[in-house]
């Protein structure tokens, strides 16, 4: 069984559901400690003028991420959907999505954890995703830190594959993951280039721009660029 491990991100990006789908069960490290340099509450969306920053605020952040409390004395969620709404409502599939994410921005959300997830989970339907995701607070256990709370997850889960972003690499032990009999694979994500508005193709933003851009075609051109 094939398992990958991702603290839950805010509106993530292409590579984070290309990851998602090519495992058997998918754990969000929602007990993680927050890390600023992190996307956890924060993403990009494109514009005429570039990459545009979604920001949600934070009341604390040197805390786990199912601890983390959205500010709510500033209305980001209006600001957020305005934003999506002006810069993708000319694109081909705003129609067919723009319900869906504007009832989760018309919600009130407290927590930054719960807000990710939801997100995570409508935007995997809208893929046809069926991976079973996992929340690593369901399990009240707790699995240490680093490389060994990935091995001590995959074990507890039966795995015998790791699916590990390329940036881990740094850090992985391959040693470890080898004396508990897993077998340590890089996800090998070539980020596909297709249809934008305002100019010249701009990678690396949230799955959104992709969405709204090619529709139901967006799991297959991703899937194309395994092959």
């Amino acid at each position: 069984m094939k398992i990958a491990i991702h603290q839950p991100n805010y509106l993530p990006w292409i590579g984070y559901f290309d990851k998602l789908e090519q495992v058997d069960q998918f754990v969000l490290l929602d007990k993680a400690v927050h890390s600023k340099s992190g996307f956890i509450h924060r993403n990009k969306i494109k514009t005429p003028n570039g990459p545009l920053v979604l920001t949600v605020p934070l009341k604390n952040k040197e805390q786990p991420i199912n601890e983390l409390q959205i500010a709510n004395n500033v209305n980001w969620p209006v600001s957020h959907w305005k934003a999506i709404e002006a810069n993708y409502k000319k694109c081909p599939y705003w129609a067919t999505y723009k319900d869906g994410f504007e009832q989760l921005y018309r919600s009130k959300w407290e927590n930054v954890a719960t807000l990710n997830i939801t997100l995570i989970k409508h935007i995997n339907a809208l893929l046809n995703i069926t991976t079973k995701i996992l929340l690593e607070s369901d399990f009240e256990l707790d699995f240490g830190n680093g490389n060994t709370r990935n091995v001590n997850i995959v074990s507890h889960l039966g795995g015998d594959v790791y699916l590990s972003g390329v940036g881990a690499r740094v850090y992985n032990d391959i040693r470890e993951f080898h004396d508990n009999q897993i077998e340590l694979v890089y996800q090998d994500f070539k980020h596909p280039e297709y249809p934008q508005r305002f100019g010249d193709f701009q990678p690396n933003l949230s799955i959104i721009d992709m969405l709204f851009n090619c529709g139901p075609e967006t799991m297959e051109m991703i899937r194309k660029q395994r092959r």
